[in-house]
């Protein structure tokens, strides 16, 4: 009696297609560093990322608040901060504060993002350099 034929899947082709699509998307993807407004945001040892296309509210030393490298007020804020919410699919808002701001400012900015509907409020800060390793 004859056997039937057996099937084999050669996974080679996949293999060698989802490394290229690996390696298209480690090198195609970007760090963007966000300039214009001089602050000095606190250091931590851990950090996270956030996407680059939410709405980024920056606190310079004397409390003014910045959206989009404009200086607005606290009622600006919530008005720009709600269209830009309502517009955006993910609700996130990231806060980038000068670490010498008076903390109660940080907490209004907070504040307002909450009120204005954001659910993901993401606060940014600078990793602090790793010390040298003891010989």
């Amino acid at each position: 009696m004859r056997q039937p034929p057996r099937t084999a899947i050669h996974l080679t082709a996949l293999i060698d297609i989802v490394f290229l699509l690996l390696i298209y998307f480690l090198l195609t993807s970007s760090f963007v560093e966000q300039e214009g407004i001089p602050i000095s945001v606190p250091e931590i040892k851990t950090t996270g990322l956030y996407s680059e296309n939410i709405p980024v509210v920056l606190i310079d030393q004397g409390g003014q608040f910045f959206l989009e490298k404009k200086p607005v007020s606290d009622e600006e804020l919530s008005s720009l901060l709600r269209a830009h919410l309502a517009l955006s699919a993910d609700k996130s808002v990231a806060i980038k504060a000068d670490k010498r701001v008076a903390y109660e400012r940080v907490v209004q900015a907070l504040d307002i993002a909450k009120e204005t509907g954001a659910e993901v409020l993401n606060l940014a800060v600078e990793k602090k350099p790793e010390p040298p390793p003891q010989r």
